[in-house]
């Protein structure tokens, strides 16, 4: 049986998702680490899917979860942003509060195997000073289908 979470509440611990449970949760723009309030476990799997037409806004700019490629006067900071890799405000999930386990979702990722226990956090790639001019949030719907 299918099971459907969904909160935007501060500091609400979901636990463990069981498969084919799915937990909506809602990532800001302007937070450095959003808890998801999920703990994974190795050898789980999940996928993770933003509703079309859901934005958020970096400053004056306004994207979707798939983040915005640099302009030229934004080049240089590139290596600077969390995960350089990524564009900007693109939308990153990691187990724990570790750049290191960071994975990106951007609009959606499709079964992601989890390689290490922790809780679930995201967030929107940039500059870590720069969360301050950060707007909006954009609601994930996750899925654990392993």
């Amino acid at each position: 049986m299918k099971r459907f979470i969904s909160t935007c509440r501060e500091e609400e611990t979901l636990g463990m998702l069981h498969v084919d449970e799915t937990a909506y949760v809602c990532v800001y723009a302007n937070r450095l680490w959003n808890d998801s309030g999920i703990d994974v476990r190795w050898g789980q799997r999940y996928t993770f899917r933003v509703p079309n037409g859901e934005k958020w806004t970096d400053g004056w700019r306004i994207c979707r979860a798939d983040g915005y490629p640099s302009s030229r006067p934004m080049r240089p900071w590139e290596c600077l942003r969390r995960i350089p890799g990524a564009k900007w405000l693109e939308l990153i999930g990691a187990i724990g509060r570790s750049p290191k386990s960071a994975f990106v979702i951007g609009q959606g990722l499709s079964d992601l195997p989890i390689l290490f226990p922790g809780r679930l956090y995201f967030f929107a790639n940039d500059l870590r000073w720069m969360y301050w001019n950060n707007g909006g949030l954009i609601p994930l719907r996750i899925t654990r289908t392993k």
